[in-house]
């Protein structure tokens, strides 16, 4: 059976219901879901605990290219959001820098495993230098770190360097980097036993600053562990000490005494 004809005024009629319902459908669920408006990825924020040898410095929240260099690269060009913030010393040296970065959306497998890594529990790599640039290590390593901390003026050294990835924390890779002053994470030694056991202040803390990444990844704030070393501060210049020139009293010349010359011998009478 054929379907009915329309007349010009029943087909104007389908027409409008048509795009009637075409706008009813336009303004569902699916159609706010799309105009909702994208939100941001944001690194987590840095959250130092209070320390005696300087005071933390917020650096900011900016857009970076990745930093780390050792794995594949989640993002191209400097749209990772990255935030900073560093311990500066009074002198205005720093002795540590703190970098949290975040690749939204993208994944990002841990690098091959080498001497670097450092055991530790739950998700992720765990990464260690204690001497970060012994033999230009980060900077042939991680150029693109060393160069992005180098053009900002946040260069000290010495330095070690701690990193810790979470290949994918909420769908999004999360890494975060510490270049700081070895003297804050290790003792100084004085011995044989000091040296063997010097480094191992050093792996907890790096092995607690990867649980506080994790944690990052669910709360957005990356909580700082507690320093357990305080650096040494540098001795004050010498300060150069005029040195006093005593001298004597002026006073007046003394006359040089001459001793009367003997008298002259008497003639001999026989040669008279």
């Amino acid at each position: 059976m054929s379907a009915p004809r329309l007349s010009g005024a029943g087909r104007a009629l389908a027409l409008t219901s048509a795009i009637l319902l075409g706008a009813c459908a336009a303004t569902g669920p699916d159609a706010e879901r799309a105009s909702a408006p994208v939100v941001a990825a944001a690194a987590p924020l840095i959250q130092a605990p209070a320390t005696s040898v300087g005071q933390w410095v917020d650096l900011g929240h900016v857009q970076a290219p990745w930093l780390a260099g050792d794995a594949p690269v989640p993002v191209s060009g400097p749209v990772a959001p990255t935030r900073v913030a560093g311990l500066r010393r009074d002198d205005g040296r720093w002795l540590a820098i703190v970098i949290t970065q975040v690749a939204p959306g993208s994944p990002a497998p841990c690098p091959r495993a080498t001497g670097l890594h450092v055991s530790s529990e739950g998700d992720g790599c765990l990464r260690l230098r204690r001497d970060a640039d012994f033999d230009r290590w980060l900077e042939r390593q991680h150029g693109v770190l060393y160069q992005w901390l180098d053009s900002r003026g946040w260069t000290a050294r010495p330095r070690a360097w701690i990193s810790h990835r979470v290949p994918q924390a909420g769908g999004q890779a999360l890494e975060a980097h510490v270049l700081i002053e070895p003297a804050l994470i290790e003792p100084t030694t004085r011995g044989s036993a000091d040296f063997l056991a010097g480094g191992q202040p050093g792996l907890q803390w790096a092995r607690d600053l990867a649980a506080a990444t994790r944690a990052a990844g669910a709360s957005g704030v990356l909580a700082m562990p507690p320093l357990p070393f305080a650096p040494p501060l540098a001795a004050p210049a010498a300060v150069p000490v005029a040195s006093a020139v005593v001298t004597a009293p002026a006073t007046a010349p003394v006359a040089t005494q001459v001793p009367p010359r003997p008298p002259a011998p008497a003639p001999r009478r026989d040669r008279e």
